[in-house]
């Protein structure tokens, strides 16, 4: 708990209501152009919301290796009784910040959905939020998986974006199995509202979150055994 609570802190900068700030107006800004496309603006939060699920994997990301590239982490190893309560820490408190920037963000495109047309009910702009913020914490999970591999926030990001965008365009539609398995495209489909379009719901979920939980889970047992300076 040390750890996390460190971490939220540490969370509380201008960086972060920035970055904030940026992804609530690149999801206005969706929402602006839904109406012109003749579509309400619930479509536009939808559109845009596995690009903003995308930045805040990279910020996942970001937040993970930087402590291995600034060297940061062996003042955490060093203060903390193990390493799984520094890995815990931080990977609990990256998922709340991207838990908490959707829920933030769905509720002031609620508030603003009038301003484009169209208002989106309570129920359907919960749903739509709901959807967003699973992406946002599947995709953070997988962030900071990468970001505790490769210690790098080039190559971390690198892989992270490379791997939701194009490589997984590349492989879909070469099997129906495959495509029940490659879990950026299920997210986007979650988030479009495109719920079990293969499978059913609950197994749609499962196929969408557990590779990056099991990545994760790779990178703690790497992270446990392996010394910071390898």
């Amino acid at each position: 708990m040390t750890t996390y609570r460190a971490e939220l802190l540490r969370a509380r900068s201008r960086t972060t209501l920035v970055f904030l700030v940026l992804c609530i107006a690149f999801t206005l800004f969706s929402m602006s152009n839904a109406g012109p496309q003749g579509h309400p603006p619930l479509w536009g939060f939808r559109e845009v919301a596995i690009l903003t699920a995308t930045l805040l994997m990279g910020r996942g990301a970001v937040v993970a290796a930087n402590d291995f590239s600034t060297g940061t982490i062996r003042p955490w190893l060093i203060s903390r009784p193990s390493r799984l309560s520094v890995f815990g820490g931080k990977l609990a408190a990256s998922v709340t910040v991207a838990l908490g920037a959707a829920v933030l963000i769905g509720l002031v495109s609620y508030a603003a959905s009038e301003l484009f047309g169209e208002a989106a009910t309570a129920r359907d702009m919960a749903v739509a939020t709901g959807q967003f913020a699973l992406a946002c914490v599947a995709l953070t999970i997988f962030g900071h998986a990468v970001g505790v591999l490769t210690r790098s926030v080039p190559a971390a990001l690198a892989i992270t974006i490379a791997w939701v965008l194009p490589a997984e365009k590349v492989l879909q539609g070469r099997s129906e199995t495959l495509d029940q398995w490659l879990p950026g495209n299920l997210l986007q489909d979650f988030t479009l509202g495109v719920i079990g379009y293969h499978t059913g719901p609950a197994a749609a979920v499962l196929h969408a979150t557990v590779p990056f939980v099991l990545l994760d889970v790779v990178a703690l047992v790497l992270f446990a055994r392996r010394d910071i300076n390898s």
